[in-house]
């Protein structure tokens, strides 16, 4: 077969026909979701870089609310209510 004839492999996913949830990832499974040599292989719920899957049981144990993202957009919000 010559490089013309070959298909491109193109992913894509249907988003309507499920809460449309990503939930936590492992690095792996970022980059088979992504076209394109630049890939950001940092989770989509936590924004973490897991690179096993036993990183992301441990990512979905954590209470949101215990993450250092969470606790500088609390800090955020409360000075800016205090304003």
């Amino acid at each position: 077969m010559t490089p013309k004839d070959e298909k491109t492999k193109v992913r894509a996913e249907r988003v309507d026909t499920k809460c449309g949830s990503i939930g936590h990832m492992t690095a792996d499974e970022i980059k088979k979701r992504t076209i394109g040599p630049d890939v950001n292989v940092s989770c989509p719920d936590c924004g973490e870089i897991h690179l096993t899957p036993e990183d992301v049981t441990e990512a979905q144990a954590k209470k949101l609310t215990a993450t250092p993202k969470f606790k500088k957009i609390e800090a955020d919000a409360e000075q800016q209510r205090k304003g």
